[in-house]
């Protein structure tokens, strides 16, 4: 199974969107339906390329995105409309005070790396929804194994004009901002 590192997710994630920059720039003014839609057919499976990934092009199981190496088979040899494994699970939310609700719905799956992607100012607010997410994931990591096995990645952009994007890991003691490099 290839595991993606949120380091990982984090290179390639930038490559693409410096890549996409005035797609992405158009996109930001799109209304919420269309701007996610975009995100989904665009922007994830570019990054599951870069990641020798493959891209549901569609919520699968709920989920806004998610990224796969193998999709199932059914008994004669064709495929399913299932993954064997989810490598990479991905929730996005246009709203930050609602993003609670979407890191909560990542703790329910098993994949090796979550990625929540939300928009929210540096600062103040930035630090009160790692706070509240660090209280979701601690509450629910029943193995103790998030740091470890079940990797978390917060990436947060600015607000409207999304600038720019800080990503923070999840490890033993909450989330820690990842510099670049």
């Amino acid at each position: 199974m290839n595991r993606i590192t949120p380091r990982e997710f984090r290179n390639a994630f930038v490559a693409v969107m410096q890549s996409e920059h005035d797609n992405f720039r158009t996109a930001v003014g799109f209304e919420v339906k269309s701007y996610n839609f975009f995100m989904r057919t665009s922007i994830y499976p570019r990054v599951a390329r870069q990641l020798g990934l493959q891209s549901w092009n569609k919520e699968y199981f709920t989920l806004d995105g998610m990224f796969y190496e193998k999709r199932g088979t059914d008994e004669t040899g064709k495929y399913a409309t299932y993954a064997n494994w989810i490598s990479v699970a991905i929730e996005h939310e246009n709203d930050s005070a609602r993003a609670h609700e979407k890191m909560n719905k990542l703790q329910a799956f098993n994949a090796p790396l979550k990625v929540l992607i939300t928009y929210a100012a540096e600062g103040a607010a930035s630090e009160s929804l790692l706070v509240k997410y660090e209280n979701l994931i601690k509450t629910s990591d029943v193995f103790q194994d998030v740091a470890t096995l079940r990797q978390q990645l917060v990436i947060l952009g600015t607000p409207k004009t999304v600038r720019e994007w800080r990503f923070y890991a999840y490890e033993n003691d909450g989330f820690v901002l990842m510099l670049p490099g």
